[in-house]
């Protein structure tokens, strides 16, 4: 309300005091749940995206929902991805939500961690593949090169869009690029994303030595839907070392720009390539020394990478969104063939 202090005020409110402020307004007592509740009154089925850190709505229709993953069940090193706080909600929620949702999930082994952990709802769990996040159409060459020039990038580089989250693992790929570096090889790593943008300086094996002056590691933070397209279309490599992943995001877009993948073998990522026929070199994401190997087997031979980019290329044609929708509306049918 024009002020710092009232908005953060608000906001610890709802952090601490949710039950005991849900009487007021939405605006102040942030009771997305009770909304929810309020709004769908009459609907044939309910779907969530991201039905986390949310209190299950009482409704009276189908519910369908995306458990992206469930990282908050490891630690991974480093700061946790949640709070203490986050952590308990996230612990007292699911096993509710997955009580009364059908839980949707992007890849086999996603359905795998669900079983897992919730061996009581595993049965009920469909899994549905998701096509490319990015735009659709390649870009214009000069016009992609003129972008990725536009944000200060004039040599090759390796790309990672993420968080800077601990189990997104980029440690071991700074120390990678520091090998690579001496070697003699002239490449930059370029990150996006969540707090890259603090990133800055030239790679060593224990870090990144920090230079607001530039160096070999360029954080860019967010870019535009435009920039990160144009990133994803001439990188050198696209790179994943993640630890644990509902499938691999940034490669999905590098194998639809016929760009080259470099990841960690984990077995959300293995099976793009055993489901869905795509091809990448695959590394140990605990070892710099085999992150830059495969690396630097993408840069010595560019026409095999050319060649399994375009297979990959060619796979995602029978990867899209309609199809995904397709079988989203299955999902959908089934739900409310269940409940009547």
């Amino acid at each position: 309300f024009g002020s710092e202090i009232i908005p953060r005020a608000i906001s610890m409110a709802q952090t601490r005091w949710n039950k005991y402020i849900a009487w007021l307004p939405e605006i102040i007592s942030g009771d997305v749940a009770g909304e929810i509740e309020r709004r769908v009154r009459g609907f044939d089925l309910a779907f969530f995206p991201w039905p986390y850190m949310l209190r299950v709505p009482r409704l009276d229709c189908p519910i369908v929902g995306i458990f992206h993953d469930f990282n908050f069940k490891y630690y991974f090193s480093g700061g946790d991805t949640f709070s203490a706080t986050q952590r308990k909600k996230l612990e007292y929620e699911m096993p509710r939500w997955l009580a009364c949702a059908t839980p949707v999930v992007s890849t086999h082994f996603m359905a795998s961690e669900l079983s897992y952990f919730y061996p009581a709802v595993s049965g009920k769990t469909k899994v549905v593949h998701l096509a490319p996040f990015g735009g659709a159409t390649l870009i214009e060459t000069s016009q992609a090169e003129s972008i990725v020039r536009s944000l200060g990038i004039t040599l090759p580089y390796l790309l990672y869009p993420t968080h800077m989250c601990t189990h997104k693992n980029v440690g071991p790929l700074i120390a990678a690029l520091a090998l690579l570096r001496a070697q003699g090889r002239k490449i930059l790593l370029v990150l996006t994303g969540a707090g890259t943008e603090r990133v800055l300086g030239h790679a060593s094996s224990i870090g990144v030595r920090l230079d607001d002056a530039g160096g070999d590691v360029l954080g860019l933070g967010y870019v535009t839907n435009l920039q990160m397209d144009a990133l994803l279309q001439r990188a050198a490599v696209v790179v994943s070392t993640s630890l644990y992943e509902a499938g691999n995001g940034p490669g999905l877009d590098a194998w639809g720009r016929g760009t080259p993948v470099a990841m960690s073998n984990i077995p959300a990522f293995i099976e793009h390539i055993d489901i869905q026929d795509l091809r990448a070199k695959v590394f140990d994401p605990r070892s710099p020394q085999d992150i830059a190997c495969k690396i630097a087997t993408i840069l010595d031979d560019p026409l095999q990478a050319h060649k399994d980019a375009q297979h990959s290329l060619r796979a995602l044609s029978n990867i899209t969104w309609n199809q995904t929708a397709k079988e989203y509306l299955t999902v959908f049918h089934e739900a409310l063939a269940g409940a009547k």
